[in-house]
């Protein structure tokens, strides 16, 4: 019977795939819009997706931290 993982465990995993979000989201936001830009051809679409992964990945760190104070 397999045992439970300790707390510890669950925290350090549940902190880690946090301080992994927001550099995920900004580079996934500057690959679609560098991908996206290649059929638009506007030069500042990049910084947007950059800008859009920032707030996404704010956004969701946001969210787990403030599901962790209830």
């Amino acid at each position: 019977m397999p045992s439970k993982p300790e707390r510890s465990t669950l925290w350090l995993g549940k902190y880690l795939s946090l301080a992994l979000t927001l550099p995920a989201s900004v580079f996934a936001g500057y690959l679609v819009a560098t991908f996206i830009q290649h059929w638009l051809h506007w030069t500042l679409l990049p910084v947007m997706g950059i800008l859009a992964g920032t707030a996404a990945g704010a956004i969701r760190i946001i969210q787990e931290t403030s599901r962790d104070d209830k």
